[in-house]
């Protein structure tokens, strides 16, 4: 079996399937952006902060940590325990009327990874518009839908 290595801690490195150690170079002017969709339960154990830590792993150009949501409010304590009280981390208020538009403003700034918990239906060409703004920009989004 073949270890899958993820260099994400330093910046210009790409997944690799290659041997241990041997991680290859790349560009980091060719380094995209991505989407990721994720569901998760009211009750579930893993809720959409504990992937904030995740998505800090993936900050190799500094940026700033984007976490769109409604009502769910972070604070000092919370970001300590996850271990993100040196990160940059922005909570904004998400609706469901201006939820693509605003999550097209932080994308198009170019400045961020976000975690966007996105409420109601999320449609084909919502999709695609996130997934081509994210690898414009080369930022990672993690897209959350909640289901019962």
């Amino acid at each position: 079996m073949r270890q899958l290595l993820l260099g994400m801690e330093e910046a210009g490195l790409s997944l690799s399937s290659q041997q241990p150690g041997r991680m290859a170079r790349v560009s980091t002017s060719a380094l995209r952006g991505s989407l990721t969709e994720v569901i998760v339960s009211e009750g579930g154990a893993i809720q959409p902060m504990h992937l904030l830590p995740m998505l800090a792993q993936c900050n190799a150009h500094k940026r700033w940590l984007m976490w769109l949501s409604p009502h769910r409010p972070m604070n000092k304590s919370w970001l300590e325990s996850m271990g993100l009280q040196h990160s940059p981390v922005i909570h904004l208020d998400l609706c469901n009327d201006t939820q693509l538009a605003l999550c097209s403003k932080v994308l198009a700034a170019g400045n961020s990874h976000m975690i966007v918990e996105w409420q109601g239906e999320l449609s084909n060409h919502e999709r695609q518009i996130i997934r081509q703004q994210a690898d414009q920009s080369g930022s990672h989004v993690v897209l959350i839908q909640r289901r019962p």
